[in-house]
């Protein structure tokens, strides 16, 4: 079955688009994450991720403190059978939901993971 937004109030990103998350990216971390459900399947659904058309992994990482990113596509997301729809917030304007897969597929498609771009370098010094 296939949902039709009748108002258009979902845009839908290009299969080149780039997904990423910040963190390990392991299984548990996406089936444990805030306001993640998983269904009687296994499938996750409100998967906190970043995407948006057009947007490199540089400026997609603003804004994401760990200092290891996942990396994807929309496309490979679709063909592992999920989706990922735009959600931005007031703080991250290209914060995505993506739905439809195994806490096992978003690993084995977000890992390994690189270095976070955007990272800001810790500080060696003590307040003393």
């Amino acid at each position: 079955m296939t949902w039709v937004d009748p108002w258009g109030l979902k845009s839908i990103l290009p299969d080149d688009a780039i997904v990423c998350r910040g963190g390990a990216c392991l299984a548990d971390s996406f089936k444990n994450g805030s306001g993640v459900v998983v269904d009687g399947t296994g499938k996750l659904d409100g998967v906190s991720v970043n995407s948006a058309a057009g947007k490199t992994l540089d400026q997609l990482t603003e804004g994401i403190p760990h200092n290891k990113v996942g990396v994807t596509t929309v496309g490979d997301i679709r063909a592992a059978g999920g989706d990922v729809i735009p959600s931005p917030t007031k703080n991250n304007p290209h914060h995505a939901t993506l739905s439809g897969i195994t806490a096992k597929q978003a690993e084995a498609l977000m890992t390994p993971t690189q270095k976070n771009p955007s990272a800001k370098p810790k500080s060696n010094k003590r307040n003393c």
